[in-house]
This record gives structure tokens, sequence and C-alpha cells, in this order.
């Protein structure tokens, strides 16, 4: 209805005057006397009825006719689905955005992304709205990058600004959260009033397949609404990055590490897929094609080798396969400077074998940033104190006769994160005495067999392979054998795995993590042959030997190795490590995130990014990984969500943010019907014609067969009842 158009229907009394007028100008009756009433007996008794049916539809083909004319200039509206659709009466709307990672699509026969279908759809739902009524946004997933969001508001600019600012993340969302958060807004709004809740999602089984709300959860008079996206199918199975890390020990300048990613084959058939991998310090990407299985893992190494120390990132992402949104990975990592070896004993007298070229070929750092040098056990105090190392090799005859500072000193500084190799000296002798009790191992007697025995590896899952750790899962240290060694005495509470053993000899070489640091034991020296022949073992003559050296040195299971933080993205890290009450999280590369705060309060990361946490002086790296969950291709088509249980609730399809804004808009204002009344008004008036003409009266015969012409227009022909004059 129009302005001033409502004026009409004021008049909508007039219709009656057709009625008032017959009223009004009924001729008065007349008394004629006849001499016989034989010609009135012969007249059809149905003539007088006829006449009157005719009368009364004629009067009210008038009425309608004025009636329908008045509602038509009225501009008389059919209100639409406005009330289906929860905006009719005083509106409290709360819209609900998915903005998970499965919206990145695109919508069925489509190009645009479901995220941007479903924006626009609550777009137009909110300028729809009436002028002063009250609404609010969700999302599925928390988005602290668009801002902050909270309550009602009735400004609409506001919320379609930001609305604007709303991305997809490559998070898995919470349905029941933002259902319960949205009622928490309509009863801020209306406390004993109703609502409706708009729900714009693609439906994806990941998400609402489960039941996760209750029917008291929602309020009866709020009205629950799904605009369901759909979704185009994926031609290509899809492949998604379930985990990405790098070597497990810490890292320093060239040395050659690798990155390990688990990819997984969501699909029934094999697909290859290409695996790009790029760093802070190059910028060309490398890239390897692989092919998985159907409903296979397959883990890639990927390797690199850093040239600086300082904090640095890798991105790793794949191309060719269903769905983007799950495909990427980023990782951070702190290089650091050359770390010094301190050999405790004689450089001269050879006691550590060919283990200081394993640790540095050059003796200065050159290839593997780890630079050896020699030490008395008197000094080893001071040099300690003067610069720390990040490893100290001691033979087990120096450590069976550690005086109690010495001990302590040792303790503390593997407590702290420091590196411990034990071995035997290349001469061979027992020492004599205990270690001290932390160390947890001793040795037992020399065996020296009569034919050298394989060197085996006995926990090839351990950490400190990961870099001989085929893709098969097998450990191979080029056929290394044994000839004589120390069998090791591990305490069952020092929890020690084993590295490597021989034949009826479990534990020639054991690692173990202490406090933050790491004790690894052997009962084998690596020195190399006398006359061609090998003293111990052939080990030291492969080139395992040399990787092996590495894990030592570096930590391969000590916590500072390990200490790294992995994300799902949707997810707030739990325990963050430094002491600090304030925390900051820097963006290496990935979602850009700058925030310092207290460390109670860390921010939701809803995507894939490499970041660095600082506390205090403590600097951790933490990953962010896309949710694996969101490359299902499952969606529910029914009309009931399972999620919502027995909540009222209805399904509608939102393929096209230009049909659902005509539809809404059309709905809203309603149906206008001045064209059907105008058009019943024309056909009305030609009743009326019809009716009131006296060239299609109907013939009417009387009972003795002549014809008689019908009777004239409403009010008017003599009758037998209406008479004349009297004649006498």
């Amino acid at each position: 209805m129009i302005p001033g158009a409502t004026i009409f229907l004021y008049l909508l009394p007039l219709a009656a005057a057709p009625v008032v007028f017959h009223l009004l100008m009924r001729r008065r009756r007349r008394r004629i006397m006849f001499s016989t009433k034989m010609f009135f007996d012969r007249v059809n008794p149905r003539l007088t009825f006829h006449r009157k049916l005719r009368d009364m539809l004629l009067l009210a083909s008038r009425v309608l006719l004025i009636a329908l004319l008045l509602l038509a200039l009225a501009r008389v509206t059919v209100t639409g689905m406005g009330d289906v659709l929860g905006l009719g009466g005083n509106q409290a709307v709360v819209v609900i955005v998915d903005n998970s990672a499965s919206m990145g699509a695109h919508v069925k026969d489509a190009t645009n992304p479901k995220l941007r279908t479903a924006l626009e759809g609550a777009r137009t739902l909110l300028e729809n709205m009436e002028e002063g009524a009250e609404a609010g946004v969700v999302t599925l997933v928390p988005d602290p990058g668009a801002g902050q969001w909270g309550g009602m508001t009735s400004k609409r600019e506001l919320l379609l600004d930001y609305l604007e600012k709303l991305r997809a993340t490559e998070a898995t969302g919470d349905p029941a959260k933002a259902i319960l958060q949205a009622m928490a807004l309509l009863r801020e709004s209306a406390p004993a009033g109703g609502g409706s809740i708009h729900i714009f999602t693609d439906l994806q089984e990941t998400e609402w397949k489960e039941k996760r709300l209750d029917k008291d959860d929602v309020r009866e008079n709020v009205k629950m609404f799904f605009h369901r996206l759909p979704s185009e199918p994926a031609k290509l199975p899809n492949v998604c990055v379930v985990s990405a890390k790098t070597s497990s020990r810490r890292i320093l300048p060239r040395q050659p590490y690798n990155v390990e990613v688990l990819l997984r084959n969501d699909g029934d058939k094999d697909i290859k897929v290409r695996v790009n991998r790029k760093d802070s310090e190059y910028a060309i990407a490398d890239e390897k094609t692989v092919t998985i299985a159907g409903k296979a893992r397959k883990t890639v190494k990927l390797p690199f080798r850093p040239q600086a120390n300082g904090q640095h990132w890798i991105r790793v992402w794949i191309e060719g396969d269903g769905f983007a949104g799950d495909n990427t990975a980023c990782i951070s990592y702190i290089c650091e400077k050359k770390g010094d070896v301190y050999f405790v004993g004689n450089e001269a007298a050879g006691d550590f074998g060919l283990f200081p070229l394993a640790v540095s070929p050059q003796g200065d750092g050159q290839y593997t940033s780890l630079v050896p040098s020699f030490h008395t056990l008197e000094k080893l105090p001071a040099s300690m104190k003067d610069k720390r190392p990040m490893l100290v090799v001691l033979k087990w005859a120096d450590v069976c006769s550690l005086s109690e500072d010495m001990s302590k000193l040792l303790e503390t500084y593997i407590t702290d994160g420091g590196n411990l190799f034990v071995l035997p000296s290349v001469a061979g002798n027992k020492p004599s005495g205990k270690p001290p009790a932390w160390l947890g191992a001793e040795l037992e007697d020399l065996k020296v067999l009569e034919r050298s025995s394989p060197l085996l590896v006995s926990d090839a899952t351990s950490e400190f392979w990961s870099d001989l750790r085929g893709l098969d899962g097998e450990v191979r240290i080029g056929g290394a054998h044994v000839k004589q060694y120390y069998p090791l005495s591990l305490t069952t509470n020092a929890k020690y795995s084993p590295l490597l053993g021989c034949e009826g000899n479990g534990s020639l070489m054991a690692i173990r993590g202490f406090g933050k640091g790491q004790i690894t034991v052997s009962g084998i020296a690596f020195s190399g042959t006398r006359q061609g022949v090998p003293q111990w073992s052939t080990l030291p003559t492969k080139n395992a030997f040399l990787v092996m050296a590495q894990p030592i040195a570096l930590g391969a299971v000590s916590s500072l190795a390990s200490e790294g933080i992995f994300l799902v993205a949707g997810n707030t890290p739990g325990s963050l490590p430094g002491k600090g009450a304030e925390v900051s999280i820097v963006t290496l590369t990935g979602d850009r995130v700058a925030w310092t705060g207290p460390r109670d309060q860390v921010p939701l990361l809803v995507r894939g990014g490499a970041y660095i946490v600082s506390s205090g002086e403590r600097k951790t790296c933490m990953s962010v990984m896309p949710s694996d969950l969101e490359g299902n291709d499952a969606f529910i088509k029914d009309p009931k969500v399972a999620a919502v249980g027995e909540i009222p609730h209805k399904v509608r399809e939102l393929s096209d943010e230009e049909d659902f804004r005509d539809e809404l808009e059309s709905s809203v204002a309603g149906t206008a019907l001045y064209l059907p009344l105008l058009l019943l008004a024309t056909v009305t008036l030609i009743a009326e014609g019809l009716l009131g003409s006296p060239a299609l009266q109907r013939k009417i015969k009387p009972t003795g067969g002549e014809e008689q012409e019908g009777w004239g227009e409403l009010g008017t022909g003599p009758t037998a009842e209406s008479g004349g004059e009297d004649i006498k």
C-alpha cells in the first residue's frame, strides 16, 4: 500500500450506495382494479422468481464494482513470506554466517564462492528489515580478524560493514555454540519476545550431522531458518595436509634437514598431486609430484638447508586435487648460531675415534655449524661458564670419576637444555667406579665376538632416526657390523629408548630426555680400522654415522627440540612456554596476526600460518594447520537438520543472491493487488452490463405457449403486485 492511497479504504462504505439508491428510488405501489385476472393467470409463475434473481445479481454486481475500484485505488497488497521468514511484527533477527573452510568452494552451477553468496543473502535480509528493527550477526567460526561484534543493534550500516569484513576461515565451525550465542542475543533484545534465527550455510555433515542441541535450548517463539548453499560436486578426490613438521632436532645453519608432510587421500581413486615448498630464504619454490592411493596416507619429505641464523618459515602446499581449503601448511623455525661441542679429553690420544670428524669434518663448523673443541675435566666448569656448549662428550672413565660438584654442574647443564654423550674410550679400558645416579646407565663387561654381528636398529620410531627413516618406515644404517662392545645396563625408571643392538644384546646405544636436555649413552667406541680390520664396529665407515652425529649433538628427543606449538585452525594454544604474564604473537607467514596481551587471552587462530610466540626472552615457534575435516564432500540435503534435533526449523535453497534478493523483497513488501482488482472490476462491469442490458433480456414464455417479452430494468415494469390505478 503506497502512502496517500489508504484514503480510499475509508470510502469503502460507498460500495453500499447502489443498495441505498435502490431502496430510495423504488416506485410506490398503486392499486388498479381489473374486471378479471384471466390475463395474469396465464403468466408463468417462475417469471417473478427470475426477475427477482436477476435484480439481486445486478445489485450485487454494482456493489462489487464500486468495492473493487476502491480497493484497487487503495493499492492493497497481500503480505507474502515476510512473516513466514520471521520478519513480521516487532522484528528481532540474528543472522548466522557459516565461514568455515568448506564455504570457500563454489555454489553449484555458479562461479561464486558459497561464502560470497551467503553474505549477499545476509545483506539482502538485513536491508529488507523494518526501520528500527534490531539485528545481530554471529559467525560459525569466531573470526578475530573481522573485529569483535556483540549485541543487537538497529544501525543497519554497522551490520553491513561487519559482513564486508568476513572471509572464509580454515577451521571447522561449532553450530551449537553459534546458535546458543544467537539465542543470547535475542534474549538481550527481547527478554520475553520471540525473534528469528537465519543460518546461511552449506550444511556440511562434518558440522551438522550429529545432534548438538536440545529442544529447550531455543525458545518456542523463536523461528529458525536454514538457507542452504548447494555445493558444486568435486571433479577430483580431495587430498588434505594432515601434518607438516621439520626435523625434531635443533636447527643450525648449513645443515641438511627435511620437512615431513603427511598427506591423506579422502577419495576412492588414486590421484597424482604436486607438492610445493617455499621458504623465507629462497624466492623459487621446489616442486615434487607424488601419487597417493585411494583412502591412503603418504609421507613426503622435502629437503631444506637454512643459510643464516634467525627466524624462518616454510610454506608447503599441494595442487591438483578437488578442494583447496586444506592444501596448505606453514611451519616456523628458529635457526640458531653455530654450536660448540666440548670433548673432555686429549685430542692427540684419539680417545673419541672418528666422532669429532663426524661432528665437523674441517674442525671449524664450516659444513655442520658445529665447532668441536677439547677440554680437560678440571677446566670444563670454567669453559662452560665462559661459553655454553650445545653438546658435552665424556668417556665412561671420566663419568665414573666425577666429583660431586662436577656431577651437579653437568646435571644442571642437561636439565636446562644441554646435551651429553657418553661413550667408551677407543683403548677399551673398563672404567672403575660408579657413574652418578642421575645418568641412569652403566657398562657391563666387555664382549669380544669371534665373528662380527650385524648392528640392529632397536626402535625405528624414535625421533633420533628421523633423518635415516625412509618413506616405508624402515631405518637403514648401511649394513654395519659390531666386533666388540660393552653391553649397557639401563635403569628402568630412567626411561631410555634403545637405539642400537645386536643379536643377544638389545642395548648397545640408548637415548633419553632429561629435563629439557638429552643424554645419549653408547657401549661402542667409534674407532677406525686397525690393519684393515675394524676394532669395534664398521659403523664409523658408513654414511649413516655422519647423520647420527647430528641428533646426538642437537638433541633429537630433548624438550627444547620439540617445544614448538602445533595447532589446528579454530583453536587457541593450551599452555604457552615461558613464565612472563604477557605474551606476543607475530606472523612470519600466513594469516596476519600482531597481538600482545595476557597469556590467558590469546586470540583464536582460524587460518593457517607460521608464528613466533614470545614470552619474556623465550621465543617459541607455532604452526597453525587448516582443519582436515573441511574437505568432506557430504552435505545434508534433507529438510531436517540433525544438529538442531527437535527444534522446529525450515530449510530453503539459496543458490543465487539475485534471485534471493528479488524473492525476499517481494515477500517482505507483499503482492500488490492493483492489477488483479482492476481486472476483477472490469469483469464485474461487463457482467453488470449484461445483466442490465434490455437487448439481452431473457425471453419468457407464458403458459399458453405465446412468447412474452421479459420485464424491464431493476425497479421498473408493471406487475400484478405493483399494479396501477384502481379500475372498477
